[in-house]
């Protein structure tokens, strides 16, 4: 495994914050691609936020509060009493952002990115575990679709090259146009927009053509609960795979989603040969389009090669 310095030119490893790991005896240092559980102080006030975050192995912060002074959002950390512990707070304020061309309603643009331009693809596998706590301010209003996790393999915005989408995947959350059922008020569904996807249900539901909703269970994730969420995908073979999970605290895990090519009813995920390889890039969230602000917690962010390795 590389260093954050080979990826980030940054001094501090990735290594320095593992300690906070609980010990386990099945996992490999070397299946542990990132954690970060946002046990340090960065003020919503900050005009620097990217010293702290870019000092516990984040390569760019983009926000309102930090060198870049824009994008309409703000990324900071505070002291949750039920998680008694630290949590990333991700502030969008797209009803007040200015409406882009060719847009109906205002838009945040914001990142934490881990990887570089420079590093090599493999820094975000193809074949990928994601683990992170998530939980939704009462008040917050989602919009159609936030995106979440946004990996690159060229520069932001991801470019399409021939009619092929760099990101190949995107996992986003969104109160409703996944299913034929809406979320709760202040409720989200779990959704991948997955290019080159797709599935007999793309006749009924054109618009979900390339996005993967949860189609073993509608577990919502609601407004004033914490829930712990896993992610699998794996796109280094012939066909795609995503699966996710959700639980609630002190609750077993729900399988939400199972898209496997070839193997899920009606369904194909093809991956051309070039497109078997990982990313340089993942920006965590970016572009939240309104017209509603939002404000969602996260903690123990956990990116892995295997799901033996994750916490």
């Amino acid at each position: 495994m590389r260093t954050k310095t080979a990826f980030c030119l940054i001094v501090t490893l990735l290594w320095g914050v593992l300690p906070s790991l609980p010990a386990r005896s099945d996992q490999s240092p070397k299946a542990l691609v990132f954690f970060d559980d946002f046990e340090y102080d960065v003020a919503r006030s900050a005009t620097n936020a990217e010293v702290a975050f870019k000092a516990h192995g984040w390569c760019d912060v983009k926000a309102n509060n930090s060198y870049y002074r824009r994008g309409h959002g703000y990324l900071y950390t505070k002291f949750d009493p039920i998680r008694n512990s630290r949590v990333l707070v991700m502030e969008s304020l797209p009803s007040t952002a200015p409406t882009p061309p060719g847009f109906r309603a205002g838009q945040t643009d914001y990142w934490l990115k881990y990887g570089s331009l420079e590093a090599p693809l493999t820094t975000i596998p193809a074949n990928v575990w994601f683990q992170f706590w998530t939980y939704a301010t009462p008040e917050s209003r989602f919009p159609w679709r936030q995106k979440v996790l946004y990996p690159c393999r060229g520069p932001y915005p991801c470019s399409r090259r021939g009619g092929r989408t760099d990101y190949v995947w995107l996992f986003m959350w969104g109160s409703g146009g996944y299913e034929s059922a809406s979320a709760p008020p202040g409720g989200r569904f779990l959704a991948l927009h997955a290019t080159h996807a797709d599935f007999r249900a793309a006749s009924e539901y054109p618009t979900n053509k390339e996005k993967l909703f949860q189609n073993v269970k509608s577990v919502p994730l609601l407004a004033g609960r914490w829930y712990q969420v896993r992610i699998h995908i794996d796109i280094s073979q012939e066909q795609g795979i995503y699966e996710a999970w959700i639980r609630e605290k002190d609750r077993p895990w729900e399988k939400v989603a199972e898209w496997i090519g070839g193997v899920t009813k009606d369904f194909s995920w093809p991956i051309p040969p070039e497109e078997r390889v990982g990313f340089r890039v993942l920006a965590m969230p970016t572009t939240v389009t309104g017209p509603e602000d939002s404000t969602t917690y996260m903690d123990d962010f956990v990116m892995a090669t295997s799901e033996e390795a994750l916490p």
